[in-house]
């Protein structure tokens, strides 16, 4: 009978607490997610594009070698290298290493203007971009473009070679692959 007393009152306060209403910050934000098609939801970010498609956009040849690995740490990423494309940088003064070619994808779902603002808030030298999704921003130094399309939250990073402004074109160039596919 004293088990009956103590579980009761514990199992209609379990029962009130799993019912509460929603508060109404909650509700708000839960309102600003905009749903991403459960399709392309579904997809690995190495998914959306063909090896081919990425060689081609990023100019590496077609025979090239390419290393593909999918994490899904934070958010779902793909990240491709190519270990016979690489060019001399300087580590720390006067000690040089080569740098090898590289791309990421990264693909979160369910993202809002707010998310996108918070995503992009941490670049120091970020410049808007045109025609690449609803809100496009490259950064300079991470050689990354961050875009808000259809509730896709992406970031795209590729460095091929030792020439910014062609890595900008190219992380521009698979950036609309992408929302083309979105």
């Amino acid at each position: 009978m004293k088990r009956i007393l103590v579980l009761l009152p514990l199992f209609i306060l379990t029962i009130a607490c799993g019912n509460s209403e929603k508060s109404n910050s909650e509700e708000s934000l839960i309102d600003n997610i905009v749903p991403a098609s459960s399709k392309v939801a579904e997809q690995s970010p190495c998914e959306l594009l063909s090896e081919s498609e990425i060689k081609d956009a990023l100019s590496i040849p077609a025979d090239t070698e390419t290393t593909v690995k999918e994490k899904n740490i934070t958010y779902p990423s793909c990240f491709y290298k190519w270990e016979s494309i690489t060019w001399p940088y300087e580590v720390m003064k006067g000690h040089m290493a080569d740098y090898t070619a590289e791309m990421s994808i990264v693909l979160v779902t369910g993202m809002n203007k707010k998310n996108y603002e918070t995503a992009v808030s941490y670049y120091k030298d970020g410049k808007v971009i045109k025609d690449v999704g609803d809100m496009a921003r490259w950064d300079e130094k991470k050689t990354q473009i961050t875009f808000l399309y259809k509730g896709y939250l992406i970031h795209v990073h590729t460095k091929t070679s030792a020439d910014a402004a062609s890595n900008k074109v190219k992380t521009i160039k698979v950036a609309k692959l992408i929302v083309g596919i979105l």
